[in-house]
Order: structure tokens, then sequence, then C-alpha cells
């Protein structure tokens, strides 16, 4: 029995010390496909960078090299391009999505976007957006609609990159109906610019003729806040007035903030006395960023509103209107005054 045991303990020390090796062995072997790996990126980066910026002859050569790679050499060769592509501008990155292209690139992204692989449908919407063609915006806008988070965000973040403004009514879709894309679809509106616009001004427009019970319309008009469209002044001045939709007078205080348009001073300041606390807020930041030193007086009437959040945000506005604002707070008796003047001195170092 004794010699059984023995003969047990023996195999099992034996077994453990094989494990033990092969675990040493996948790891290094592991190690070196990954020092192998990186070796050849960075071979292949260099080649993408001689092709693009590189002296006539050999960007002619690179490029020829490039060109001519298939299989395998292509894979890596389009993986290290999409990863370069964020940090290149310019001809540079038009002449790289030419090459992309011109491989088939895009088809084989569009593929990916439909694969039952979530990982490889968000990959394939990150192509499509690196590659910025319209002629795939339909791909990408049924991806809003896919099951997976990862999927949708990395769709939003593309159509950005791609620009259409004809996204525009799909991307505030997907925003109503997910609230946790808000920052990725306000950053996408940014990209596309002013040309999304028109759009935006229609979707206010239509908000405020037809009223809904969700957040689409303060998005709509943070959007056109964010893009800095002038022209929808008028349109945000009227949004002041609507106590309906939650959230629409506020986010339009502070677009109008945004853009710094002076004649929404007055009705600005009769936002400050509204009821809703949130709307007087924006509308006291909206006033210290348009920066009219003419109303120190007024706004600083409002510095003993009953709520401390509202007080604040009108002693920070009057800061911002420089000599008139700090003459006003100066004089208040309200503790947001001097709380305000306080940390000014500190930020100053007085």
């Amino acid at each position: 029995m004794r010699d059984l045991v023995r003969i047990l303990l023996v195999a099992l020390g034996f077994a453990t010390v094989a494990l033990v090796i092969g675990l040493v062995a996948l790891r290094v072997a592991r190690e070196a496909r990954e020092r192998r790996r990186t070796v050849r990126m960075q071979a292949l980066r260099e080649v993408v960078l001689t092709a693009l910026m590189g002296e006539p002859d050999e960007a002619n050569r690179a490029r020829s090299d490039l060109r001519g790679r298939t299989g395998p050499a292509w894979t890596d060769l389009a993986e290290q391009a999409f990863a370069m592509m964020p940090k290149i501008k310019g001809d540079s990155h038009d002449a790289l999505v030419s090459l992309l292209v011109s491989k088939g690139a895009a088809a084989h992204a569009v593929a990916l976007a439909r694969s039952r692989s979530q990982v490889r449908r968000a990959r394939g919407a990150y192509r499509l957006g690196a590659l910025g063609q319209s002629e795939d915006l339909s791909t990408l806008l049924g991806l809003l609609r896919d099951h997976a988070f990862l999927v949708r965000r990395m769709t939003v973040r593309a159509l950005g990159q791609v620009g259409n403004p004809l996204a525009v009514p799909p991307l505030l879709d997907a925003l109503t109906a997910d609230p946790r894309l808000t920052r990725d679809v306000l950053a996408a509106l940014g990209r596309i610019g002013p040309v999304a616009a028109p759009q935006l001004r229609r979707e206010l427009r239509r908000s405020l003729d037809e009223p809904s019970p969700d957040r689409r319309a303060a998005l709509t008009a943070t959007g056109l806040g964010v893009i800095g469209d002038v022209a929808s002044v008028p349109l945000l001045v009227a949004a002041l007035s609507d106590h309906g939709q939650p959230g629409l007078a506020a986010a339009a205080a502070d677009a109008l903030g945004s853009l710094g348009a002076p004649e929404a001073v007055r009705p600005l300041l009769g936002s400050v006395r509204r009821p809703d606390p949130e709307l007087r807020v924006a509308a006291a930041r909206a006033l210290g960023a348009i920066g009219e030193p003419d109303v120190a007086g007024a706004l600083a009437a409002a510095l003993c509103d009953g709520d401390h959040e509202t007080s604040r945000a009108v002693a920070g506005a009057l800061l911002r209107l420089g000599a008139p604002g700090r003459e006003a707070l100066e004089t208040s008796a309200s503790v947001y005054a001097a709380e305000a003047l306080a940390v000014q001195r500190v930020r100053q170092g007085v």
C-alpha cells in the first residue's frame, strides 16, 4: 500500500512539474509571438508613413508595396492603418483612406458590421466611421438599433466622423431611446458641425409645435449650442418659455449662453425669476457667459433667491461681468456675494 502511495506521489510530482513547464513554455511562446507582432506592426507603420509623407521616389515604392499586399499581409496592414488614422490629418489622411477603399476596406467593414459578434460589429462601425464614406450611411444607421450598447455607441461616434446631416434625426432617436448616449451624440453633432443646423432647427421647431414628454427637445437645443448655430437664437429664445417639455427651457438658456447672444439678455433676465430652479441657474450662467455688464444691477437682485444653487450661479455670473458685476457683489449683503468674492481672491492668490 505504501509503495502504491509513493508511486502516486511521484507521478503527481512529475505531472505537476510537466504542467508548470508547459505553462512556462506557452507563456514564452506567447510573448515571442507578441514581440514578433510588435516588430512586424512597427515595420508596417514605417512603410505607411513613408507612403504618406516620404520623398516622391520612396513614397511611390512604399505605395506599390502596400497595394501589392494580400491575405494576412493585407490584414495586418489594414489593422495598422486604421489604428493610425485618428492621428493623421489633411492630405495624408485622404491618401490613406483612398488606399484602404481601393483595397476593399469599406466592403470588409460592412461585412464586419453584419457579423454575429458584437465586437466585430463594433469594429465594423469604427472602420466605416474612419473611412467616412457616406455611401455606407445606411449600414451605420441600421447599427443604431443594434441590441448591444457597445455597437450603438461606436456607431454614434462613427456617424460623427462621416459627418452627413441626414444622420441627425436618427441620432436624436437613438439618444431618446437610450440617454446613456448623450455625451456621444452631442460630440457627434459637434463633429457634423454647422451642416447639422437645418435639421436641428427643424426638430426644435417641431418640438415647440408638438410637445413631447421626453428630453428630445432639450437635447436638440443643446445640440444647436454645441454647433454654434447663431441663426437658431430666435427659436431658442422662444424655447425659454416652454415649461412643459423636460429640461427644454434650461437647455435653451445654456445654448444661448454658448452662442453669446446679446439679443437674449432680456429674456434670460426674465428667466432668472422663473419658478423652475434648473432654468434660473441656467439663465444666470448664460448671462455670465454673454457678459453684458449693463445687466449687473438687475442680475444682482436675484442674489437673495431662496434657492442656494441659483444664488451661487448669479454670484458666479456677476464675477464674469467685470467691474460692474464685482461692484454689485461688494455692495450686496448676500452671503453668496461674500462667498464668490472670497473664492475669487483665493484663486487670484490675494
